[in-house]
């Protein structure tokens, strides 16, 4: 009996530990879910700053005692609502001394603070928190002291969004040494996925004296910062100089355009010398202005100040709402996705995805349109590489979109423009109807962008495509093609559906500017009298 009630007893006592240990790490998970800062500064600040981005006010380098001591103690009119922090791994003569990160203080100053112990100080000051990684070293440890901050029921609640930064792209003239972009994001993302992400360029020497295309954000720079934020759930700042901005406008607006958290900080110093104004002050006073912050030099916050900063309303030109994304798995490494924006779908890497239109097709006798105008970007250093013919957009009309099971689409009526000009529409169901000619083809004028409108009239399919200026290109002559093609009526009486897809290799992305579908145009009368005509004879 004294045995058997031993093992009750130790069976009784193995149950009760794992109770325990099972409540301990279901209150672990519920305090860190608790206590997650999973919240943009835009959206934090919205009340604060009054929807201005202009009235943030930051505290930079407060990385000492004292200057913890002075965030104490500063006035309130002067009050900061962010304070910036630098961390990097203390470096020990000592092999047995373990590197910890530390804050970047004065070289004056003998007692430097730890990042644990800046944490614990800030995190009470009732203030966003942007944290500075200085190297690759410091980003693991520095996620790590977060993430166990957040989960540790005794350390002081970090209310307020943190911003992670690191300058992970490398200028032309760098000082530095830039963070890698894949490490510093996937860490975050695992250990930190509560903090807005925040990516930068590395500090410049001489900036005033560069020439000025290394000012400036151009569409495949873009494309390749997409690779790293496009498949982030958490909010995402961009870092980006004020004289880069003032010549990247429609770029910045394409990414606050995206279907996801993305916000922007736009910061000056005393090199920054803007001549033209107007596309700062128009991203100001965009609709997306209150996702743009600035940290800027006092000369410019001052201009700024005294210009308007009334909405400047301006209708999307793609619409989200209207259009499906559609991916399929990639068996390569790189992007290969689509990206959309209000500005505009982006196509990335290998053809793997699709956008479907949620536009119903009308019925016959009316007919459909779809426009837009392409811009086609080869990868870097792809110019010597020979490209494949087939690379381009395409622009399916098909019966069922239900039957779509991978990214290659066969048996379709397919509108084509490559990136060499070629222009093509093909029947691709022509098995009951060998009296239908295949294709039509056609040649365009050597350009990087061209525009282009689709119609289709259920018995017909027409194509007018057209050289087209891109960005700040200007005074390219326009030379319209046409081509036509002859194709089967539907059983439903209905048009097709519209599908729109990269064709091709992954050396050619491309962006597609000003896609619109209108599922419904009326038919001229006289079109109708033409099938009556038809009908009665």
């Amino acid at each position: 009996m004294m045995g058997g009630a031993h093992l009750v007893a130790s069976g009784i006592k193995r149950r009760l530990i794992i109770i325990i240990m099972k409540f301990e790490i279901s209150i672990s998970d519920y305090g860190r879910e608790m206590r997650a800062t999973r919240m943009s500064v835009v959206d934090f600040w919205k009340n604060e700053t009054k929807g201005d981005g202009l009235n943030v006010r930051v505290a930079h380098g407060v990385n000492s005692w004292p200057d913890l001591v002075d965030q104490l103690h500063e006035p309130f009119l002067n009050k900061s609502m962010m304070i910036e922090g630098d961390v990097f791994m203390q470096a020990h003569r000592r092999p047995r001394h373990r590197a910890v990160p530390v804050m970047k203080a004065d070289t004056k100053i003998a007692d430097r603070i730890t990042f644990k112990e800046w944490l614990r100080e800030v995190a009470t000051m009732h203030k966003a928190i942007k944290i500075n990684f200085r190297s690759n070293e410091v980003v693991r440890p520095v996620l790590q002291d977060l993430y166990a901050n957040q989960a540790d029921p005794t350390s002081p609640v970090l209310q307020y969004p943190v911003i992670l930064h690191a300058n992970v792209f490398r200028s032309p003239r760098s000082v530095e040494n830039e963070v890698d972009p894949l490490t510093f994001v996937e860490k975050a993302k695992t250990l930190f996925p509560d903090a807005t992400l925040s990516l930068g360029w590395t500090k410049q020497s001489n900036f005033s004296h560069l020439h000025p295309k290394f000012k400036k954000l151009n569409w495949r720079q873009l494309f390749h910062i997409l690779e790293y934020i496009s498949r982030l759930d958490q909010p995402v700042m961009l870092s980006v100089r004020l004289s880069v901005a003032a010549h990247s406008k429609e770029q910045l607006l394409w990414l606050l355009g995206m279907d996801q958290s993305i916000s922007l900080l736009l910061w000056s110093d005393s090199d920054d010398h803007i001549t033209n104004w107007t596309p700062i002050i128009e991203l100001r006073r965009s609709t997306t202005k209150n996702r743009i912050l600035y940290d800027l030099d006092p000369k410019h916050r001052k201009f700024l100040q005294t210009e308007s900063n009334d909405p400047i309303v301006t209708p999307p030109t793609f619409s989200l709402q209207d259009w499906q994304a559609v991916e399929f798995s990639s068996s390569g490494s790189q992007l290969s996705t689509v990206v959309r924006s209000e500005k505009g779908p982006a196509f990335l890497g290998e053809p793997t995805a699709l956008l479907l239109s949620k536009i119903a097709p009308p019925k016959f006798p009316s007919e459909q349109k779809v426009s837009g105008k392409v811009h086609f970007l080869p990868k870097k250093g792809v110019e010597s590489v020979d490209l494949d013919d087939n690379s381009g957009v395409s622009i399916y009309l098909m019966d069922k979109v239900q039957d779509i099971d991978s990214p290659k689409i066969k048996n379709s009526l397919e509108v084509f423009i490559g990136f060499d000009g070629r222009i093509k529409i093909t029947n691709g169901e022509l098995k009951n109807a060998p009296y239908y000619e295949t294709k039509a083809i056609g040649q365009l004028p050597d350009s990087d962008c061209y525009g282009f409108e689709v119609t289709d009239s259920g018995w017909r399919v027409q194509l007018d495509a057209w050289t087209a200026e891109c960005g700040e290109q200007k005074g390219r002559s326009r030379r319209t093609v046409t081509i036509e093609l002859d194709t089967p009526f539907q059983k439903s009486r209905n048009l097709r559906n519209v599908v729109v897809s990269k064709k091709g290799d992954s050396a050619v992305d491309f962006l597609l500017e000003e896609l619109q579908h209108s599922g419904a145009s009326s038919v001229m009368f006289s079109s109708i009298l033409l099938l009556l005509m038809i009908y009665f004879l």
